[in-house]
């Protein structure tokens, strides 16, 4: 998402009258349909992170390549691809599953799950998580602290430890706010590429968390990672060094 403030979805699409019909959907969702002609102009659109991705397999070949690089790379792989199809063409909708989309469906159900879908994308549900109403652990704090003072290689190695402790879901607060933090730290030093893949790593972490996770404000963070990653590719590679570095967020405990 990173044409200003409102979420994209990138639509594989050739035919006029089904391109139109999915991005009313879209739009009607507060989102803006990006609509491509072939596989490369898919992977372009793909790498700049869309909400969602939706390939209508009558679009022709070349698809399942941007398909496979997505799944394989973890700053992509959190994004949903979604294909469609003719009920008869067994073999394009399992070819779809194989080549890594989330879902394949024939045209009919595709178009009736559709609303469902992008708002999935753009609003994900409430993820419940046991330990989120606890109090946060030492350690939790500690990187909290670090994080605060800019010191986030040191942050990311308290919250590891914490992570790598921690078996149950919850443990995503910690690894969102690793990632993030580590994203932090190539922006001082920066590296646009760094930024961008480490905040797309820890951005999906934090989805659907509560706004209050063990005592972090996890909706202020996550707004505020998402200001960066939109001012930062605003500024570009040639640029990033203008960022102002003061305007990271600081973590307060509530």
């Amino acid at each position: 998402m990173v044409n200003g403030a409102q979420p994209v979805v990138a639509v594989l699409e050739t035919d006029l009258f089904f391109g139109v019909r999915i991005e009313n959907v879209v739009r009607a969702a507060g989102a803006r349909a990006e609509t491509v002609a072939d596989g490369a102009a898919l992977w372009q659109a793909i790498q700049d992170w869309p909400a969602l991705v939706i390939i209508d397999l009558r679009s022709g070949p070349g698809w399942q390549d941007a398909v496979r690089r997505a799944k394989n790379l973890p700053h992509f792989r959190t994004i949903p691809i979604i294909a469609f199809g003719s009920h008869v063409d067994v073999e394009g909708l399992a070819a779809a599953r194989a080549a890594g989309c989330d879902r394949a469906w024939a045209r009919s159900r595709f178009l009736a799950e559709l609303p469902a879908l992008v708002e999935g994308a753009l609003h994900p549900p409430l993820r419940e998580l046991a330990g989120c109403d606890e109090a946060p652990p030492p350690l939790l704090l500690k990187g909290l602290a670090q994080f605060n003072a800019g010191e986030y290689w040191e942050c990311h190695e308290t919250l590891e430890t914490l992570w790598r402790a921690e078996p149950r879901p919850v443990r995503d607060l910690y690894q969102g706010i690793l990632q993030i933090g580590v994203a932090f730290h190539h922006l001082r030093e920066q590296n646009y590429p760094g930024v961008l893949k480490l905040l797309r790593r820890g951005l999906p972490r934090l989805r659907g968390l509560p706004a209050v996770c063990q005592g972090v404000p996890v909706a202020e963070l996550e707004n505020a990672a998402l200001a960066v990653h939109e001012q930062v590719i605003a500024l570009g590679p040639k640029k990033i060094d203008q960022f102002d570095l003061s305007a990271l967020p600081r973590l307060i405990v509530v």
